[in-house]
């Protein structure tokens, strides 16, 4: 069977095309767009929280984490997060981290590092799945398959994330100076 050289051409361009979007809808909602979970899921003292209870006065930054028991690059960004709370609320943003881990686990976290924040615990990483931020190193079927890329969201009062980092690896982290200095370049 023989193809005409523009029928190819045109199948390449409109494959090439069609890449930035399904790589887009495989890495969560950008900036600009509304964000699309409501966060319905237990604190780490088991009472639910949604995406308005832990919202501050100008909106919320949540950070999308493996694991406040086991993954120590999470463990080190969470204690991070809890020495910059005092910024991030000053700036009029609440604060919350969604992990994989149950109540019990973060509770215990949260407790022993005395943690000012929200911690939400999503077992099944059903949130994660969701958004499209799911790690996609760990197939259907593992013990991980769920588990989140290193995500942080600046969500404003209206819902719509203002600002968006996602790290390529979980064993790094977005500069909390660095976001925090580009928040209030927001002027959320």
């Amino acid at each position: 069977m023989l193809i005409s050289r523009r029928a190819t051409a045109n199948w390449f361009l409109a494959a090439l095309l069609a890449m930035p979007l399904f790589a887009v809808a495989a890495e969560g909602p950008m900036a600009g767009e509304m964000f699309p979970h409501d966060l319905s899921a237990p604190d780490q003292n088991g009472k639910p929280q949604s995406l308005r209870s832990v919202m501050g006065e100008r909106g919320v930054a949540v950070f999308f984490v493996r694991s406040a028991d086991w993954c120590p690059f999470c463990k080190g960004q969470l204690v991070d997060v809890n020495r910059h709370l005092a910024q991030f609320k000053a700036l009029g943003l609440g604060v919350v981290s969604v992990s994989v881990d149950e109540v019990p686990l973060i509770a215990a976290f949260a407790k022993e590092q005395s943690v000012g924040y929200t911690m939400l615990s999503d077992p099944k990483g059903a949130i994660n799945l969701s958004l499209g931020i799911r790690d996609e190193q760990y197939p259907l079927g593992t013990k991980a398959f769920g588990v989140p890329r290193p995500t942080l969201y600046i969500v404003d009062r209206l819902g719509t994330v203002r600002l968006r980092y996602m790290e390529p690896t979980y064993r790094t982290r977005p500069d909390l100076k660095a976001v925090l200095a580009d928040v209030k370049r927001l002027g959320l």
